[in-house]
């Protein structure tokens, strides 16, 4: 099936600025009318990874969120010194979630831990200790906040309930509509 055909050329190099700007892009990709939480979740650092996982994507419908700011910036193997780390970082009373590289296909990553306060964060990490992992707060994930923040969040889904419907929150690209050249070389393998 693929979803390729979500990217335009203008996203393709709007989304080429975000990896030079932040060098990692964080992606969740949901699976709509699947019953229960059927998404998942990447950390792309080039658009090549980006159209491999849309490519090889068989569920007939998708959301895909792709988010311009660094998610889940606290990072490594739990234990002490990343705990320590980690109630510094995040305010007490925060949703959190506590990602680790899973065995899908294409790199997905599981979420292991989530809680929402420190005490929590605490025995998450007492019954993940050693573990590889990725901590951050959850974002909400509101569509509607989305549709509204182009410049944070770029968000394209396929639907096909009576008949097929694309929504984006972005038609164009001012920078690549004004030097498309600039980008062919980055966005021409797509």
């Amino acid at each position: 099936m693929g979803f390729e055909q979500l990217f335009a050329k203008s996203d393709l190099a709007l989304l080429h600025d975000w990896l030079q700007e932040t060098g990692e892009l964080y992606m969740d990709l949901d699976r709509p009318h699947s019953g229960g939480l059927n998404n998942s979740l990447y950390f792309l650092d080039n658009l090549s990874r980006l159209k491999c996982i849309v490519s090889q994507e068989t569920h007939p419908e998708v959301c895909i969120y792709i988010f311009r700011k660094k998610h889940y910036p606290i990072r490594g193997i739990l234990d002490d010194a990343l705990l320590a780390s980690a109630l510094e970082e995040m305010p007490d009373r925060q949703d959190f979630s506590i990602l680790s590289p899973g065995d899908h296909p294409l790199g997905a990553f599981d979420v292991i831990g989530f809680g929402d306060c420190h005490d929590e964060l605490r025995e998450e990490f007492i019954r993940l200790k050693g573990k590889q992992v990725r901590v951050g707060q959850d974002y909400p994930f509101d569509q509607r906040t989305f549709f509204e923040k182009p410049d944070e969040v770029f968000v394209a889904s396929s639907y096909k309930h009576r008949e097929p419907r694309i929504l984006k929150n972005r038609t164009s690209y001012p920078r690549f509509e004004s030097e498309p050249d600039r980008y062919r070389r980055h966005i021409d393998f797509w």
